[in-house]
């Protein structure tokens, strides 16, 4: 009995300090991906999750979705990305977070979960076959979440093969 009383006292307060961050909204579709200028490599690695906190990383992510389809037939026709009608998002109550991948499969938010002192973002990329692709356009995935003061750190899984 005093060892299951224990096993509680330990247990319990796990529960309290973290928890599970619902997924307010989903999009996902293509996106050209950002290049270094020729000759320069950057000093660190990029991180493919981008955390937008205000209208401005907003406008900037934004820009980043092609009004056109990638499509070879002339003219290509608009792309009907949801994102391109600009929803507007409070930035007082939600955080954008987006990730995306330079293949033509999407990536995939599995979990959110708050911790004491950060936010752990768990993303899996699913595998990818060979296929034709323009160099400089991707995929995105963004989730709108209840917004945190922590820091969001990125936590990759490993796909499993089907």
């Amino acid at each position: 009995m005093i060892r299951i009383g224990a096993l509680l006292l330990v247990i319990l307060p796990m529960g309290l300090i973290a928890g599970e961050l619902v997924i307010q909204k989903t999009w996902s579709g293509v996106i050209r991906l950002q290049q270094n200028p020729f000759g320069r490599k950057p000093k660190t690695k990029p991180s493919q999750l981008t955390v937008v906190h205000d209208t401005k990383s907003y406008t900037r992510f934004l820009s980043r979705i092609p009004s056109k389809q990638i499509s070879r037939t002339r003219p290509a026709p608009p792309n009907k990305d949801p994102l391109l009608k600009k929803p507007v998002i409070d930035f007082t109550k939600n955080t954008l977070l987006t990730i995306d991948r330079s293949a033509m499969v999407r990536p995939v938010f599995k979990r959110i979960i708050e911790h004491e002192k950060e936010v752990v973002v768990s993303v899996e990329f699913p595998r990818e076959f060979p296929a034709a692709r323009p160099i400089d356009i991707g995929t995105y995935t963004a989730i709108l979440i209840p917004n945190t003061g922590k820091p969001i750190r990125l936590q990759l899984i490993e796909a499993g093969r089907k």
